[in-house]
């Protein structure tokens, strides 16, 4: 015996106190009541030691368990249910040790109880087996067709190994079976109001069989009919139109016979639809290509609006409007530096998107290198080197007319001449010049002749220096003298290049552009540099795009030596590459969705540039240039188109049945995704639940805390539910919940804090479990038990008996203890009650008992 508190022991010192009591005032109570007394606290303060009574070892065998573990699961088909649990049955009967089945599926319980069976959770059934059989010795049974969906069944093989528990398996192999499902719905995940898409709807079959296949969005039934399947992988493309903006829900489903799993019949996708995108469209042309490409935008779901180059706004505030900007062939001298580096900025750090169109006044042809809008696009304004590159012939036509002359300052006039003998410096050797001026008349300052030959460049700048002014302008007359000697010089690359400021006498626009074609047809270009506000603006865009060449506007003298030079170091690089071709596809790209190479038109030309590192080549000429090339820069997109939309090179291009429908899909992909926006939505799935995580962001990017924030859920029946979520986080909003029913959701968040109230929707697919689909490995289940059993040390049954568990060895145990205070306790309560008795002469004692 021992005692667990001693320390108790030394309130015994109080039983002297109670006999100096008693002696104190003897006669007053009985001898034999202060001996009950002393007795009565003498017990308690023992029983408060807690004596203890301590026993020896006794040896105890405890008796082994089988857990017989029953796959329930849907994969198994009723058939296959009542199979496995028939062989139980059968195996519990015939069992000479205690037997305890356990069915599973996605959870497990004792036979016959409540069961979910739409996953297959091996590791949770093993798990389970463990506990029930503890440290008392025993084996496991595992009966199933071993194709987990779910857990990790060799972990939990490990852990019955260390736990010294075997488990047999038996494999249930299940016969072939007619089966067709849904594998999958294919869409975009965000579409625009009124956007045309393309639905994949992918079924497989293991037979050849006819199934109906249905198609609603939402409540509504969009398609009927009955498709023909054959064994494997089929497809079915449904084109719709999206409706207005929200959370698109489509729903495929096929029915028909023979068919065993039903639950798989049926799939959907869930797609944002956002509002029609606003962009700006800027055409540095006469307007001719932007009509026909704003309607046909339109008819594709983009909302355009048409603006000229000097109307581009040159602060980002003014662009808030638009989620996108198309330049249709304008050249960089139509910008400010300010209005471009507001391009880069509205693409960089907006987020926006900017799809650069070609022409004969872009990319390369516009002047772009080295400006903001190089910086911001794919494509580096150089154009790839050449095994060869043809000789260049330019002819610059002067106006000399009087109006060229000084008001105030250095003259226009001057400034000619000058760009006059900075491009005969630009151009190579083997380059050949010629100089032509004209007022009412012409005169050939220098005859054609290769740089370097002949005249010496000194003499040939001499002459240009000496020009005199002279009197009215004809501008028809020059180039009536000036083309036709052009087209007799050698080598073919042949431009030249018109400088006036002033309106010619002759205005017969139909004699211009037969002059223009007929030199078109000599592979002569013309590009036309405007001077000054006085100058036939409108003459020299037409002349320009006759010519296939550029125009340029000069509003200061000072422009006009940048404009030649730059004039004579395209026509040097021949960045221009004409000729009927047809682009490749470099591989698959978003921006082509649902468009073949060959579905696209030939083409006739392009500016030659050179793709930048990291940037997407989608599409690339014969030559390997880039014809449509994208990459993100900063925040947006920003995409290079380097032929044109329409004449020359993109002939007839607009009576293309899908021109609009082209057009909209590379804007698009430029433009930023719907979906993003300060409140960021998520639908995260976890195991059986999904949770619904909000993060949102107050102006300036700090977390917005404290806000409301509530989300409704539609379910895939068209009810509605409305949650709660709490915040978790400096911005962050979540809830967890169970969706029960396979199907498309549409969830909006909505949140409000003070007067600030912000929205966003986002779309939610629980597919059906993969419990319901055939193995892709049909293989992987045998294997699966056979590892279990080799882990474990445990056998294959193969129909046959239980392996009964073996003698589990006797373990010595220790009796539990004996506390003796309950005892000493009760003692005491009974001498108390002797004591009353004797105090009120309920007992009476022997006379020497009471002295």
């Amino acid at each position: 015996m021992i005692l667990r508190n001693p320390q108790f022991l030394a309130l015994l010192m109080l039983v002297p106190l109670i006999i100096g009591g008693w002696l104190w005032r003897r006669g007053r109570l009985p001898a034999m009541a202060l001996v009950l007394r002393v007795a009565i606290v003498t017990l308690i303060i023992v029983a408060l030691a807690n004596p203890v009574m301590l026993h020896g070892r006794i040896e105890t065998a405890a008796a082994p368990l089988i857990v017989v573990l029953v796959d329930q699961s849907d994969s198994l088909t009723d058939q296959g249910k009542a199979t496995l649990r028939a062989r139980a049955a059968t195996l519990a009967a015939n069992s000479s040790t205690p037997v305890q089945i356990i069915t599973f599926g996605a959870t497990v319980a004792a036979e016959g109880g409540t069961l979910r069976s739409d996953q297959t959770d091996i590791a949770a059934a093993l798990r389970a087996a463990r506990g029930l059989i503890g440290a008392s010795g025993g084996r496991v049974v595992l009966l199933s067709d071993g194709l987990q969906t779910r857990g990790d069944a060799l972990a939990e093989a490990r852990a019955l190994a260390l736990a010294g528990i075997p488990v047999d398996t038996e494999q249930y192999q299940a016969p072939a079976l007619s089966e067709f499902w849904i594998a999958a719905v294919e869409t975009p995940a965000t579409l625009r109001e009124g956007e045309e898409f393309t639905a994949r709807i992918v079924m497989v079959s293991t037979v050849a069989t006819g199934v109906q296949l249905e198609i609603t969005a939402g409540n509504e039934r969009m398609l009927t009919q009955q498709v023909r399947l054959s064994p494997g992988e089929n497809t079915y493309l449904y084109t719709g139109r999206a409706g207005e903006p929200g959370i698109l829900r489509l729903q495929a489903t096929i029915s028909g016979q023979p068919d065993t799993l039903v639950r798989n019949n049926g799939a959907g996708v869930a797609i944002l639809v956002a509002p029609m995108p606003r962009i700006l469209l800027v055409e540095g042309s006469d307007g001719a290509v932007s009509a026909p490409l704003r309607g046909a935008l339109r008819e594709a779901g983009v909302i355009a609006d048409v603006a000229d180059p000097t109307a581009l706004p040159a602060q980002i505030s003014a662009l808030g409007l638009y989620e996108g900007i198309v330049l249709i062939d304008v050249p960089a001298s139509a910008l400010t530096f300010d209005q471009m580096a507001t391009l880069r900025e509205f693409v960089r750090s907006e987020g926006r998107g900017l799809l650069a169109i070609g022409g004969q006044s872009s990319f390369t042809l516009g002047a772009y290198k080295n400006t903001p809008l190089e910086e911001t696009l794919p494509v580096e304004m150089t154009p790839p080197p050449r095994p060869e590159r043809s000789d260049t012939t330019l002819l610059l036509i002067i106006d000399q007319s009087a109006s060229m002359g000084p008001e105030t300052g250095i003259s226009k006039f001057t400034m000619a001449k000058e760009a006059a003998i900075m491009a005969t410096e630009s151009l190579r050797q083997e380059d050949r010049i010629g100089v032509l001026a004209f007022d009412v008349s012409t005169r050939w300052v220098v005859d054609f002749q290769p740089v370097g030959v002949g005249l010496s460049l000194a003499d040939v700048q001499r002459r240009i220096s000496t020009l005199p002014l002279g009197g009215g302008t004809d501008i028809y007359n020059a180039l009536q003298e000036g083309l036709p000697a052009l087209a007799q010089q050698p080598g073919r690359v042949r431009h030249a290049v018109l400088l006036t400021d002033g309106r010619s006498f002759t205005d017969d626009r139909q004699a211009y552009r037969m002059l223009l074609e007929e030199a078109r047809s000599q592979n002569i270009t013309l590009s036309t540099i405007a001077i000054g506000t006085d100058a036939d603006i409108n003459l020299l865009q037409e002349l320009a795009r006759w010519g296939a060449g550029r125009y340029h506007y000069a509003a200061e003298p000072n422009d006009i030596p940048r404009l030649t030079l730059l004039e004579s170091e395209i026509v040097r690089t021949e960045p221009q590459v004409e000729g009927d071709f047809r682009a490749e596809q470099t591989a698959p790209h978003p921006m082509l969705r649902d468009f073949a190479p060959e579905q696209i038109p030939g083409l006739k030309g392009y500016v030659a540039t050179l793709l930048k590192p990291g940037a997407d080549l989608v599409l690339r000429s014969p030559d390997g240039d880039p014809v449509l090339a994208v990459w993100q820069y900063g925040l947006g997109r920003a995409a290079a188109w380097t032929p044109g939309a329409e004449a020359p090179w993109a002939a007839d291009w607009s009576n293309w049945p899908d021109y609009g429908r082209f057009w909209a899909q590379l804007i698009r992909y430029t433009l930023p995704e719907p979906d993003s926006g300060p409140l960021q939505v998520r639908a995260i799935r976890d195991g059986d639940s999904v949770r619904i995580v909000a993060d949102s962001v107050a102006p300036g990017g700090r977390p917005l805390d404290l806000a409301d924030t509530q989300a409704t859920i539609v379910l895939p029946d068209g009810s509605s539910r409305l949650i709660t979520l709490r915040q978790t986080a400096p911005g962050r909003y979540e809830q967890a919940l169970t969706l029960t029913t396979d199907g498309s959701y549409a969830i909006e968040v909505r949140q409000q804090k003070g007067n600030e109230v912000r929205s966003a929707q986002i779309g939610y697919v629980q597919r059906y479990p993969d419990e319901y689909l055939p193995p892709a490995d049909p293989q992987a289940g045998a294997r699966l038990l056979n590892d279990i059993s080799a882990i474990t040390g445990g056998t294959a049954l193969r129909g046959g008996p239980l392996v009964t568990p073996g003698v589990v060895p006797l373990s010595a145990e220790r009796a539990p203890d004996t506390g003796l205070w309950p005892w000493l306790i009760g003692l005491a309560a009974f001498l108390w009650i002797i004591e009353i008795a004797l105090r009120r002469g309920w007992l009476r004692l022997p006379q020497r008992f009471t002295r």
